[in-house]
């Protein structure tokens, strides 16, 4: 092979492994954030007393709100 194209491939190769890399981090990066995000939700939870409510919004703009110490959801049902 010529150098010219060991330099190609070697640049190609290079740019391919810089790609994985960012995405890599990226992924890694927002697991860790959720991570961060439930840890501080459930230090929260144990703060409040019984009867406590946490309602929280999402990403999505919906709303999710948490009885501290309440009766467990029916399964297939919503809680009354």
């Amino acid at each position: 092979m010529d150098a010219m194209a060991v330099t190609s491939l070697v640049a190609g190769i290079g740019a391919c492994a810089v790609c994985v890399l960012h995405v890599w981090l990226r992924v890694r990066a927002a697991v860790r954030l959720a991570q961060l995000s439930e840890s501080g939700i459930s230090s929260w939870i144990n703060a409040l007393p019984p009867g406590s409510y946490l309602s929280e919004r999402r990403a999505d703009r919906s709303y999710v709100t948490i009885h501290i110490g309440g009766a467990a959801p029916r399964p297939g049902g919503v809680d009354e």
